[in-house]
């Protein structure tokens, strides 16, 4: 009899465990992508400004309505890096500037995000910076859609454990508290990394310390791809003339490191087909 009790109740939290890791999938036809960039202190924003790019061009995201954010950051230290000429390239009008003017970029999500979840769609968060501003936007959208609705229709993800600690800590509770917040494995490193594990959803490692892929993106036959990478090497030289200093970067190696893009990735579930660096590399950039 124990026995049989013992089992059942395995039982139930296994088909309880299942329910609650059981993640939604984006819905070209309802759904927004909101892609927020802190770009401070470091440039590694700008590279995945440029993948973003490549990825908004492939049959892959065709019809995905989107919005960024730059200037997405917390409470770290550092310059931020202004890459409006790129976001320009990349997002054309779609992207608004919280580094210039927070309050109006936060009422400028805020209408974007009302509008989606007033036709029942759902709003995806590439948390590609802190969740000072998610939280400072949800608070304004809570004014106006239920609790309930946010809270199931409303999804961060988040691939960095560096972007968690350098947010404000009562804002990145409230923000987990308020949406769906998913922490995905940390993109700077490959797939099975003990050290990246955030959880039950892997990811590709998105960055190369090999200069191959700068010049192969620089020189590329996608003539668009080609603009776009072109931009971020040139913003990025222009700010650090001297080369950028950290050798926690591939950039320091005149490699390429768009991490915050595993985010990209795993909302639009691409699995296999850009499921490593060099996979990436020949379907957005290349093709």
């Amino acid at each position: 009899m124990k026995i049989k009790i013992v089992l059942i109740t395995l039982l139930v939290a296994s088909c309880s465990s299942k329910a609650f890791l059981e993640r939604p999938f984006f819905n070209t036809k309802k759904d927004i992508l909101i892609a927020q960039f802190d770009s401070k202190p470091d440039p590694d924003d700008l590279h995945a400004q440029a993948a973003l790019g490549c990825m908004l061009l492939h049959k892959d995201l065709n019809g995905v309505n989107y919005y960024a954010v730059a200037g997405a950051i917390g409470i770290q230290e550092g310059n931020f890096i202004d890459s409006s000429s790129l976001l320009n390239i990349a997002f054309g009008n779609n992207w608004t500037n919280a580094h210039k003017d927070w309050e109006a970029a936060v009422e400028n999500i805020t209408n974007k995000v009302v509008s989606i979840l007033k036709e029942g769609g759902k709003v995806w968060v590439q948390e590609a910076g802190q969740s000072n501003i998610t939280a400072d936007w949800i608070l304004e959208v809570l004014k106006i859609i239920p609790e309930a609705t946010v809270k199931s229709n409303i999804i961060i993800v988040q691939h960095s454990k560096w972007n968690e600690d350098h947010a404000d800590s009562k804002d990145l509770e409230y923000v987990k508290t308020k949406t769906t917040y998913f922490a995905i494995d940390d993109g700077n490193m490959a797939f099975a990394s003990e050290e990246k594990d955030r959880g039950i959803y892997s990811t590709p490692g998105y960055r190369s310390k090999d200069k191959k892929w700068m010049l192969q993106a620089k020189t590329s036959s996608n003539i668009k791809a080609r603009v776009l990478w072109t931009e971020a090497y040139n913003l990025i030289d222009k700010a650090f003339p001297n080369k950028f200093p950290h050798e926690w970067s591939d950039i320091h190696y005149d490699g390429v490191d768009y991490s915050d893009c595993v985010e990209n990735w795993w909302i639009f579930n691409i699995e296999d087909q850009a499921n490593s660096h060099a996979k990436f590399w020949n379907r957005y950039v290349l093709n």
